[in-house]
């Protein structure tokens, strides 16, 4: 008797934002492709492409947690998870001043602050970190990384000579900084920006007109943050000598964040890459079947440095079908991204109310992972003296 050779598929979804983790998923898709095809051979490849889950995907990939001193977008002590790989860090954002489950208003995004990402990153460089991935997405805040560079030294005064109040609403009174006092460590460490989006931090699609309005902004204040945005690119740039960084793609993420760590000498990366790289995402997928990949929503932002599509492209290059498993997909049908996909089902058209119920979700996943795998790469079959029936 002749079996036919394994077949062999990588589970590489990106979370399903506000529903159910990458790594559950990978669960579930898993369970589903041993209950259908229990002869597959299946590699678990949870990703991130710099949001929420970037942390969790590290630490998938063998690195350790740790805890750092932070403070949250509202300016209140906490402890934040980074995670460590010998003289690497990863900083999730999302984690130290991200929005969470709030649904905050004009007021909040008017203050909400970066400092805590500052204060992580300084505690890393205390502890003599050489690489420092800052994971950018998902930031509650529009203050152009003015509270990181707070937090690692950096003197911003208002016309009165008075510390900069935090938050992207007061960026209109900055007057004067003084960079002698940045951390010395900053001088040495490599920062790589991880984003997911390639939005420039001012211009008519700027941090602040792009994101500022789910971050509780209302229309008042999307100007007040878009015009402080602008002034304070006049201000640092002058003070940083890096003119022009403010309109460079991907200097928006995280509410300008990226930009200054452009400002302190980083460097712009696809989250997506960063993270596929730190994964071993093309060990793991050349050679296989069939990729399953997904995110809670497919749209055009998710051509923009989102991780689905960025796995689909991978894939694509050594030949290998992908498929996708979305909450929702609302990429239009005449976009020509849409042939990365072999096939895509969207959650949402079997049942709306997955999009608040973490276990509808993952039962209707498991059910689109058994369906993808049988439509796919069908059933493996038995073959006798060699000869197919």
């Amino acid at each position: 008797m002749q079996v036919d050779a394994v077949r062999r598929v990588v589970l590489a979804p990106d979370k399903f934002k506000g529903t159910v983790s990458a790594q559950r998923l990978v669960d579930v898709m898993a369970a589903a492709i041993a209950e259908q095809n229990p002869a597959a051979a299946v590699s678990r490849l949870p990703v991130a492409d710099g949001g929420d889950g970037s942390v969790a995907a590290a630490l998938s990939a063998g690195w350790t947690a740790v805890s750092v001193p932070a403070s949250d977008a509202r300016g209140a002590h906490t402890k934040a998870s980074v995670a460590r790989l010998g003289g690497r860090a990863i900083v999730e954002v999302a984690s130290v001043c991200g929005l969470g489950a709030r649904r905050p208003g004009p007021s909040e995004a008017a203050t909400a602050t970066t400092y805590g990402v500052g204060e992580a990153v300084a505690a890393l460089l205390d502890d003599g970190v050489e690489e420092i991935t800052l994971a950018l997405g998902g930031s509650a805040a529009t203050d152009g990384g003015t509270g990181l560079l707070s937090a690692l030294g950096a003197d911003l005064r208002d016309a009165q000579d008075r510390p900069l109040a935090p938050g992207g609403a007061a960026l209109n009174g900055l007057a004067t900084v003084r960079t002698a006092g940045l951390h010395p460590g900053l001088r040495t460490v490599r920062l790589v920006l991880a984003c997911d989006v390639d939005t420039p931090m001012v211009g008519a699609d700027g941090s602040a007109e792009m994101f500022a309005r789910q971050k509780g902004a209302d229309d008042d204040m999307i100007g007040r943050l878009s015009a402080g945005l602008a002034h304070a690119a006049d201000v640092l740039e002058d003070a940083f000598g890096s003119r022009g960084a403010a309109r460079l793609p991907g200097s928006g993420a995280a509410g300008g964040l990226a930009w200054a760590g452009l400002l302190l000498g980083g460097q712009l990366r696809s989250g997506a890459e960063v993270f596929l790289d730190l994964l071993g995402a093309v060990e793991e997928i050349r050679g296989a079947d069939l990729v399953i990949t997904g995110e809670g929503r497919l749209d055009e932002q998710s051509l923009r440095g989102k991780a689905p599509v960025s796995i689909a492209r991978l894939a694509r290059s050594f030949g290998v079908k992908t498929v996708a498993i979305v909450g929702s997909d609302r990429l239009p049908a005449t976009e020509g991204e849409r042939a990365l996909f072999a096939d895509t089902i969207a959650l949402d058209r079997i049942d709306p109310a997955c999009a608040t119920d973490p276990e509808l979700t993952c039962r209707l996943v498991g059910q689109a992972a058994r369906t993808l795998v049988q439509a796919h790469l069908g059933r493996p079959t038995a073959h006798r003296n060699g000869a197919r029936p």
